[in-house]
Order: C-alpha cells, then structure tokens, then sequence
C-alpha cells in the first residue's frame, strides 16, 4: 500500500496511521531480539555461577582435609618435643633477655670480721676488719667458639684500738679467653690477664712508705695455646709454651727503685740521674689451672693456680725464675645470703723482693733482699648476694 498508487478511499489521516504502525512493530522486533540476547547472557552467568559454587565447595572441603591433617602432624610434634618439669621456672637475667648466647652471673657482698678484748691475759687488741668483694663471669657462646670474661675486685680495711687503719685486701683480677670449640675437650685458646690494686700500700706499720700503687705494680700476660676441660668443666687448664708478659710499674718513685723487677734509676758517667724504667716486659710459658668441687651439701671448694716461667730472663744467683700465683677459697653456705669463706693465697714473685735482716753490733741491719713465698689467709663471714 505505501509507495503504491494512492486509491481514492487512502486518505493523508490513514497513510500517517499506517507508518506509525509499522515503526512500532519494527521496535518491538528489536526490543524482542534484544530480550533474547539478554535472556541468553543471564542463562550463561547463572550456568558460571553455578560452576563456581561448585568448586568453592570443593575447595572448602580441600582446606578442611588439609587444616585437620596439620594439626595432626602438629600434635605429633608436641608429643616428641621434652615436658617443661614442674615447679617455677628459672630466673632469667636481663642479658639472657637480651640474648640467648650470653650468660652473666657473678655475685657481691661484704666480709666482715671483729674481735673485742676485755682484760685478756693472753694480750691482744681490740679490732674489726671489713672487705667488700665484687665477682662476675660473662660468657658469649657459639657453636664455633667461646668468649669469657671473668673479674674479681676486693677491697678491704682493717681497724684497731689505736685507731690505726691498715689495708687489709686490695685487688683488681681480670680474664679474657678466646676458645675455637672443637670435637675434643682440647680446644684452641688464646687467654689474656691483668691484675693490679685500687690504693696506695704502705710497709705498715710505718704508713709513711709507699711500696706499691695504683698500676705499679699492674701485671698483663697474654697467652696463646691450648686449654682443656671436663664436660662439667669443673676441671679447666690452660698451657701456653709462648707467652707474653709485661709488668707496669707506673709509679716513678717505686720505678727508681727497681721495684718489681722495672730496671731501677743510676747516675751515668756524667753524674746525671737517669730515671728508672717503668715497663719491663718477659716472654715465657704460661700454665693455669682453675678447678671447682662441691664437699657436701652447702660446702663448695674453689682453686685458681696461675704460673710463669720466664725464658729470658739470667740470674747469676739459684733464685728460683718461676711466678706463682695460688688463690684457694672454701665456701660455707648458711643461709640463700649469708656464707663463712675460708680464703688462702699464695703467691711467689722472683721480682719481688724482701729485706733481711742481721744484728751487726746490736743494730738490725738490712744485709740482703730475696724473694719469699707469701702468704695470705683469712676467715670470717660474709653478706653475699649472688646473680
């Protein structure tokens, strides 16, 4: 009918109604193709979906399987692993906080001993006597090898009725070992000591003469060889065939004097003073031997032997060129702070030297100066906290 002849009942109205009908039903077969499509792409997602559930399901059940097989093996782990034992556990440090391969533990107190005398036929003199003490060891362990840093510190005075005041202990002790650990219980090692005092010494009772200060004399031995020691290491030795040591007098008064085996001050040709030396250095062997014994329950021995051969060094005298140095100490625990010690030392030193005496006309007289073996020994109750 459109593009056709027009027929005479076709009027302008008619013809506009016919094309707009034809548009509509060209719109409603586009809208009717586009629903299809969009019903198609729905179906497929919802199939998608459906899919995808599916595998989320079985994932799920895959993590579930999974999770209960470790935590399995988990307990079966725990099982092997040692039971902590009862009771409160082990007081740590703030360094064992810090780091698991250093250990520090040592302890400090005060040693006191008095005595009174009230018409005491025997004689005697009213006295008290006090000495504090500091001792700690510090230790960084590896599978490979093994730092340790030991010190020991005393100081202590002695009082009389008189009111005189005498020096009673005084010292400054330190070790520093360097081991490489190996399979055996002799291991390489390289060990380095220092001892020296905090005060003045005086020749008591004449508190007038100074016989040894601060860093005068100070001893300093380094050594290198090979050390050995018992798994509970109660048992430890340290021997060095080549070792090195140098003895400090820093005191110039006691250096002109040749104390402690320093070169001593002379007058040259030309009358001028040349001041003594204050260094005085020896190569030799080094032997130390620490060893720690329980003896019963609250009963604990502990002995510390330091010796050094000088190989250089010539006398023309049989003096013995061999230094040793011999702490003993016994501890009497009574109660967790309160300990009797029982401290002996010996110590030889062909360096150092004493006066001899003679009765020449009813005058003592100094005739010769020797080394002598000397002795120390002291009891009596201490403070003791430990760390």
């Amino acid at each position: 009918m459109f593009g056709q002849t027009r027929y005479s009942f076709v009027t302008p109205e008619i013809d506009s109604i016919c094309r707009n009908t034809l548009d509509y039903v060209r719109i409603k077969q586009s809208l009717t193709s586009q629903q299809y499509a969009i019903d198609q792409d729905v179906n497929h997602i919802r199939h998608t979906i459906d899919v995808l559930n599916q595998h989320l399901e079985q994932t799920l059940n895959e993590q579930q399987i999974v999770e209960s097989e470790l935590a399995a093996i988990n307990r079966y782990l725990d099982s092997l692993a040692p039971k902590r034992p009862d009771g409160p556990r082990p007081k740590e440090n703030i360094i064992d906080l810090l780091n698991e391969r250093l250990s520090f533990h040592g302890s400090y107190g005060m040693n006191i001993n008095q005595l009174a005398l009230s018409n005491w036929a025997a004689g005697g003199e009213n006295s008290w006597a006090g000495k504090a003490f500091a001792n700690f060891s510090l230790v960084y362990h590896k599978p490979r090898f093994e730092q340790k840093l030991v010190g020991s510190f005393a100081f202590g005075i002695s009082r009389f009725a008189d009111k005189r005041i005498e020096k009673q202990d005084d010292k400054i002790d330190l070790t520093y070992s360097l081991s490489l650990n190996s399979k055996s219980q002799w291991n390489l090692s390289t060990v380095a000591t220092f001892n020296t005092q905090f005060a003045n010494g005086y020749k008591y009772p004449n508190d007038s003469t100074v016989i040894s200060t601060f860093f005068a004399p100070a001893y300093l031995i380094l050594s290198a060889g090979y050390s050995y020691k018992t798994k509970n290491e109660h048992f430890q030795v340290f021997l060095s065939p080549l070792a090195g040591k140098v003895t400090f007098v820093m005191n110039q008064d006691l250096a002109d004097q040749g104390a402690f085996g320093v070169k001593k001050g002379y007058y040259d040709q030309d009358g001028n003073w040349v001041p003594g030396e204050n260094i005085a250095p020896a190569i030799g062997v080094n032997v130390i031997v620490n060893y720690k014994q329980p003896i019963g329950k609250n009963i604990t021995y502990t002995t510390m032997l330091n010796t050094f051969y000088n190989y250089l060094e010539r006398r023309d005298d049989d003096r013995l060129r061999l230094d040793v140095n011999w702490e003993n100490t016994v501890n009497f625990v009574i109660t967790r702070y309160i300990t009797t010690i029982l401290f002996v030392h010996l110590k030889y030193d062909h360096n150092t030297t004493f006066p001899v005496y003679e009765n020449i006309e009813g005058v003592e007289t100094v005739v010769d100066n020797v080394p002598k073996l000397q002795f120390k020994e002291s009891l009596g109750i201490a403070f003791v906290h430990r760390f």
